[in-house]
């Protein structure tokens, strides 16, 4: 691992656990091992290195293969999505685990969570892909399974997708406000329990 690379992950380690303005250079730097001026050979300040941060996560967002796949796509002519659709958000689930196994990733959503008040571009990152994206995707969601008989006709999915979607994020949130560094087994809880709500709401929707 390359020096940049360190004063990367000791910055996000040192954020995600104190919050970007109680850190400083020289708690960086001596998290690395180097001295603070070494740090301007990489990064022109603070800020620049959490810009870094965000930067590699929108582009995980964007160009991880697993998260974009086919699969995952909102179409009438999806299989999976209509004849299993607590499948269709296992394997969604899946794929979300998968990215939240790497530290990286776990650190950086715990950040934002810590940020979003305190950074504008935090901030509207948080607003347009943790939030507004996701309702669309499962507004559509419900729409499509409304559209095709599968689910009740007085549905509401714009609520629907608020309700699916609001219990897995207070979950996320009671675990960061609990754990600096969250263990595999309150992760693999979570994800427990997401997909026993998603079963839940599915089953009191469905056309029997």
């Amino acid at each position: 691992m390359g020096t940049k690379e360190k004063i990367f992950d000791a910055a996000l380690d040192l954020f995600s656990k104190k919050g970007y303005d109680s850190v400083s250079l020289r708690e960086i730097a001596d998290e690395v091992g180097i001295k603070k001026s070494s740090i301007y050979s990489h990064y022109p300040s603070k800020e620049s290195i959490l810009m870094d941060i965000f930067e590699y996560f929108t582009d995980f967002f964007k160009y991880d293969e697993l998260l974009n796949s086919n699969d995952f796509s909102l179409s009438s002519k999806n299989k999976l999505l209509l004849e299993n659709p607590e499948r269709f958000y296992h394997n969604g689930s899946e794929a979300i685990r998968g990215m939240l196994l790497q530290e990286r990733n776990l650190k950086i959503f715990k950040l934002i969570f810590i940020q979003i008040h305190y950074n504008e571009n935090i901030r509207l990152f948080f607003q347009e892909e943790m939030l507004e994206k996701p309702l669309m995707f499962w507004r559509e969601f419900f729409t499509i399974l409304k559209e095709n008989g599968i689910v009740k006709s007085g549905c509401n999915p714009e609520l629907l997708a608020k309700e699916y979607y609001s219990f897995p994020i207070y979950l996320l949130i009671e675990l960061f406000a609990k754990y600096d560094d969250i263990p595999k087994r309150s992760l693999d809880d979570f994800f427990r329990q997401s997909e026993e709500h998603a079963q839940f709401l599915l089953d009191s929707i469905k056309v029997k």
